[in-house]
């Protein structure tokens, strides 16, 4: 018997619940490298695919300033949604 496959509604709630808090976990970096809202500092979010994985990657934008290099967050699911993952450099 096969198993059965996980509704979309559930593979979006799961990821979505991975992205809020890889947000919060990477706006706490931010603010202990001085990047505040106040100052300008936000995250900016992009998508892409990689290796059979679509991927939100996270990352703290400015107007004018350059973030540094090493702060991100990256939440991932495999194609057949069967697996979601995240993490985060600092």
């Amino acid at each position: 018997m096969s198993p059965t496959p996980i509704s979309d509604e559930i593979l979006a709630s799961a990821f979505t619940a991975h992205c809020n808090a890889a947000r919060a976990h990477l706006l706490r970096l931010m603010a202990a490298h001085g990047l505040h809202a106040r100052d300008g500092w936000r995250i900016g979010e992009s998508t892409r695919h990689d290796s059979g994985l679509t991927q939100m990657v996270m990352r703290p934008v400015h107007r004018t300033l350059s973030p540094p290099p090493e702060l991100e967050c990256i939440v991932s699911i495999d194609e057949p949604g069967s697996r979601i993952h995240s993490s985060c450099a600092d």
